[in-house]
């Protein structure tokens, strides 16, 4: 005899638990392995360290950071006050801090409001549309705290820093990782579309 069906809405607070306790846990690590903040703040008991994280600006990161697979991956700390590739980058400081943390808000409430539409059985969905609310919120605390986001992840081509990808964090992947499963869903999954509301997700395979 199957048990009642997981609601919705705990899947979001899991998913979304989860992703920002990864992400932030994360960032906290990449302080601690790959800066001199916590040595320098005399910072040693896990207590100190935390309080240290939140309260410690532009950090100087350790040279030449720690490289998972030379020819590609390296963990090396970075203070981004930007997005991926520069975004509004021309943009003065205080301006572009702002309009970062309207378009969070602006995102953060946008996907509350889909979610509500949500049919419990499109768990595929469920997942993917948390795991854009974590990374959205991972970043914004970062820029509420810090005024800059934490990013610690570098892949390059092959000993080719000139051929580098954006540096990157975990909740810029969960980013990636949702929105990406959200535009893969076929439109009868995701209720997006011309005739996407309820009577048509009802017609779905119910495999979400």
């Amino acid at each position: 005899m199957s048990g009642r069906p997981v609601s919705k809405w705990r899947v979001l607070a899991a998913v979304f638990g989860l992703g920002l306790a990864a992400d932030q846990v994360s960032k906290f690590l990449a302080v601690d392995r790959l800066t001199t903040a916590f040595s320098r703040a005399g910072a040693s008991t896990i207590g100190e360290k935390i309080v240290a994280f939140w309260r410690l600006r532009s950090l100087e990161a350790l040279e030449p950071g720690f490289y998972v697979y030379r020819p590609l991956w390296r963990m090396h700390y970075t203070e981004n006050p930007n997005a991926a590739f520069g975004f509004l980058a021309f943009l003065p400081a205080g301006a572009r801090y702002t309009v970062f943390v309207i378009i969070s808000i602006a995102a953060v409430a946008f996907v509350l409001h889909y979610y509500r539409r949500v049919e419990e059985r499109q768990r595929l969905l469920q997942v993917a549309l948390a795991l854009v609310l974590a990374g959205t919120v991972g970043n914004l605390v970062d820029r509420l705290a810090r005024r800059y986001v934490i990013d610690f992840v570098d892949w390059y081509w092959w000993n080719r820093p000139d051929l580098l990808w954006p540096t990157f964090n975990v909740a810029d992947s969960m980013l990636v990782v949702g929105i990406g499963a959200i535009l893969l869903l076929p439109q009868r999954h995701t209720g997006i579309g011309p005739g996407g509301g309820a009577g048509n997700r009802r017609s779905g395979s119910g495999l979400l």
